[in-house]
């Protein structure tokens, strides 16, 4: 059936020539699989280039530390006092319902019910998403579906507890076949940049203690730092005068999971899921709390537990309160 007798006109000979059906099958398929690898290599040189642009948009923000500190300080602070206005006035549940309807709509895996989380994850996620747009050319971003809009930097996070930015990057690669759909290859980034805050160097401009006079033996003496010091938490509301204050190092206390809805802390505040241990969604026997908190925990060493204590002059206390549990401490501690 494949094959037919031609005449050679030059020699008068008779010649078979054969033409296999299969061979028209089977030549598309070797098209497809040259093509696709062809687009295998293109894809590896895309997600290489984007991901050393995300190392480089992380190297290159880092050197901004010791301006996104303080700014990122003051956007927590107002977030937690919005928060906890709403959530802590009875008059304000119905602003409390509307924002838990809103945050249930988040993916599963999101950081729990938290005004301050869906405000900071969606301003940071953005300024990803523009800063890696701007820094890819039109060539990588052909490659990716919706091309600059098609980067997805949900969860990113500009200045986490550690001082370090989280940026995370995901997007589809997309396999153009002409009539047919096109194929999409989902890929996804993650990098964590510490910041660049300075580094102390010591002046060799250093002033040379002159001797002490023997007849003057009194006038050089240098006058003793009586400045008196206190320690506060991150976001303790109290000062302390001792390290081992009960108030600076809670012990978190553990209770059933299913009690939690029924607990209250010392102001009277329900407690909400932990936004590093205890996402939207998962459950567990166990938890734990803390009196003056307003998360549970499934952690222990939960990060979110940690206190970071500072060490100021008590003339910058602000509107902090004298702790009642080691004022009896004043003067016997030296801080």
């Amino acid at each position: 059936m494949g094959t037919e007798q031609m005449s050679d006109r030059a020699g008068g000979r008779k010649v078979t020539g054969s033409v296999t059906i299969e061979a028209a099958f089977v030549f598309p398929f070797f098209f497809f699989a040259c093509l696709a690898l062809c687009y295998l290599f293109v894809f590896m040189k895309t997600e290489y280039v984007i991901q050393r642009e995300i190392y480089f948009t992380a190297r290159d923000i880092s050197g901004y530390g010791a301006i996104i500190e303080p700014v990122i300080e003051i956007r927590n602070k107002l977030l937690n006092d919005s928060e906890s206005s709403i959530y802590g006035d009875p008059d304000n549940k119905i602003v409390a319902d509307f924002i838990e309807a809103l945050t249930s709509l988040l993916p599963e895996g999101g950081d729990g019910i938290s005004l301050k989380h869906m405000l900071t994850n969606a301003a940071d996620s953005m300024i990803f998403e523009k800063i890696m747009a701007n820094r890819l050319s039109e060539n990588i971003l052909r490659y990716i579906d919706g091309e600059g809009g098609g980067l997805n930097c949900d969860g990113s996070i500009l200045y986490d507890i550690d001082k370090c930015m989280v940026i995370k990057c995901s997007y589809d690669l997309k396999l153009p076949l002409g009539i047919l759909p096109d194929i999409r290859i989902p890929v996804s980034h993650t990098i964590k940049y510490r910041y660049f805050t300075g580094t102390e160097v010591k002046s060799l401009l250093v002033e040379v203690p002159q001797e002490d006079d023997p007849e003057n033996p009194g006038e050089d003496e240098e006058e003793e730092d009586d400045t008196e010091y206190v320690l506060i938490a991150e976001t303790g509301k109290c000062y302390h005068y001792d390290y081992s204050c009960p108030a600076l190092n809670v012990k978190p206390s553990k209770i059933r999971f299913s009690e939690v809805d029924k607990k209250r802390n010392q102001n009277g505040g329900k407690y909400r899921p932990c936004e590093f241990c205890a996402g939207k969604g998962k459950e567990q026997e166990d938890c734990y709390i803390t009196p003056e908190g307003d998360r549970y925990h499934f952690d222990a060493t939960c990060q979110g537990l940690k206190r970071t204590i500072s060490k100021i002059p008590i003339t910058e206390v602000g509107k902090r309160r004298e702790c009642k549990r080691c004022r009896d401490k004043k003067g016997k501690t030296k801080l």
